[in-house]
């Protein structure tokens, strides 16, 4: 009960008791007692009516300059491009859609840091000697970055150095984090372990994030590995010169530091430093590149994870889904309606649901670009082909899906975990989707991811916003002669 209902019962209470409690000798008592009665009761009114606005909740005011807090509506500046790894080997025909490297992201955020860097990771493999036998120069990009970030600990041309921070999920015996022990004991960088097991009884910290100096972030399927800038096929978002993104995509950061350093074995109930008032009912209203208005906000999972106020992820992407009007594009490495990591597989039919009412119920087009490499279970396609089988030109329902086929040569055949699409977004007629999460139900339940939804708003003109960029990339590869039709 608020304060302010508290008092309203209160008052009731003493007019109650004043018409009906009163005996005969009451009545008979003389005029002034019954004015001072009267005086008193008129004061408890007066005291909640003044002081309504103390006990009513107050409005949260933003942080900067026009924001809601202030009544206006002025959006904030950002400049947000898309960023792709390309694995060598796979080539596009001339005038396909290209995009940064996440190579060069990089070396923009390190050349673009002040003061500080944080990283949140799964595992690190940067340097060649992580995956021994590998001796061609593929390895050089990921060298040249484990380089930077070491060099922050012995001086390098810096100074003063970086304070750098890194959340890594629990090293195991394929990536052991040589990386980061190396990094900590040069002085480099601070470095905090988070065991998921401890808080969920299973998962891993699978966000893949860069935050510099409470200006600039890197969000996208990259991994702190060498192959994830010359072997594997990423998607990711570079955000500069945009205060206020960054400082909520850095709560979620704050949330890993935290738990990395903490000793008790439950998630808290996070305080108002890890609260946000951007989701998707209310986002964060976005000036892109100078003339493109967009509203964004970020999402994150598991839902322990998602302090008051943030959306979780799965409901983003559920969101995003059911609000499409024409179509559904979807490119991610795997897609499970289960939960595939425990002993046991459960059901898990969220997102599927979504995407059988949309084809169903709404005539949206649904596209999915699905991976294949060495790993891939073939017990995927059961589910891709139970959904695809819903197509009916007679019932005007559209699931099309395609496997996307990295190729590799004798040579990358050698290279563990590498030639494979690690995408993980989706693109709709007004939303654009990058995340840092597979598409089983684990990744939503014991696993920490982060996603950024971008929304185009009825004030964009433009035809060429960061959404286009991301649906051009998609009927790149659609049409791509890697993608083949789902058998």
């Amino acid at each position: 009960m608020t304060e302010y209902k508290k008092l309203e019962n209160q008052e009731t209470d003493v007019e109650n008791g004043q018409a009906n409690g009163q005996d005969n000798e009451e009545q008979q008592r003389p005029a002034a007692n019954q004015q001072a009665a009267q005086m008193v009761t008129v004061s408890l009114f007066m005291l909640l009516f003044l002081g309504s606005s103390y006990f009513q909740p107050r409005p949260r005011l933003h942080n900067y300059s026009g924001g809601r807090g202030h009544g206006l509506l002025q959006r904030q500046d950002c400049d947000i491009q898309l960023v792709e790894s390309i694995p060598i080997g796979l080539t596009y025909p001339d005038g396909s859609p290209k995009f940064l490297s996440t190579h060069e992201a990089w070396l923009q955020l390190l050349d673009s840091a002040k003061t500080k860097l944080d990283i949140a990771s799964f595992y690190w493999t940067l340097r060649a000697e992580d995956t021994p036998g590998e001796t061609d120069n593929s390895t050089q990009p990921g060298e040249e970055i484990f380089a930077r970030l070491l060099a922050n600990g012995n001086g390098g041309s810096r100074t003063p150095r970086l304070k750098i921070r890194i959340a890594q999920s629990e090293p195991s015996s394929v990536s052991p984090n040589l990386d980061t022990k190396m990094l900590a004991s040069a002085g480099a960088a601070e470095v905090v372990t988070l065991s998921f097991p401890k808080y969920f009884g299973s998962g891993v910290l699978h966000t893949k994030l860069w935050v510099v100096d409470d200006q600039h972030f890197y969000l996208g399927s990259a991994n702190m590995d060498w192959r994830a800038l010359t072997q594997v096929k990423e998607m990711g978002v570079l955000v500069q010169n945009c205060r206020q993104l960054t400082q909520d995509v850095g709560k979620i950061f704050e949330e890993y530091w935290y738990l990395g350093n903490s000793k008790d074995s439950e998630v808290p109930n996070w305080n108002y430093n890890y609260e946000t008032d951007f989701n998707w009912r209310e986002p964060m209203q976005l000036k892109v590149n100078k003339n493109i208005s967009m509203d964004g906000f970020l999402s994150s999972s598991p839902p322990p994870l998602a302090a008051r106020g943030r959306t979780n992820d799965l409901d983003a992407i559920l969101n995003t889904i059911n609000s499409a009007i024409t179509y559904v594009n979807i490119a991610v490495m795997d897609y499970y309606p289960l939960i595939i990591y425990d002993k046991n597989h459960q059901y898990w039919p969220f997102i599927d649901d979504a995407l059988r009412r949309a084809a169903v119920e709404r005539g949206v087009a649904v596209k999915l670009l699905i991976s294949w490499w060495k790993h891939s279970n073939p017990s995927e396609d059961k589910y891709l082909r139970s959904l695809q089988d819903l197509a009916s030109k007679e019932d005007n329902i559209d699931i099309q899906i395609r496997r996307f086929i990295v190729p590799a040569d004798a040579n990358q055949e050698k290279i563990p975990f590498g030639r494979v699409n690690h995408n993980k977004y989706m693109v709709t007629d007004r939303v654009a989707y990058i995340g840092t999460s597979n598409w089983s139900g684990d990744y939503f339940t014991n696993t920490a991811g982060i996603g950024l939804v971008l929304s185009e708003t009825y004030e964009t003109e433009s035809t060429n916003t960061l959404r286009s960029d991301l649906r051009n990339v998609f009927e790149r590869d659609w049409n791509s002669k890697y993608a083949t039709p789902l058998k």
